[in-house]
């Protein structure tokens, strides 16, 4: 990736990551809530 990027494109880049970042964080908590469960329940 030579090509440039305009400061538009770079804060664009940015607030996808951010979202995706927000987005990922309630996933995470989902899956390990649920490892964590199905753990405890083996035990």
């Amino acid at each position: 990736m030579s090509r440039w990027l305009t400061p538009e494109e770079i804060q664009k880049k940015r607030e996808v990551k951010k979202k995706l970042f927000y987005l990922s964080i309630p996933i995470l908590g989902g899956i390990l809530g649920a490892v964590l469960t199905i753990l405890s329940s083996t035990i």
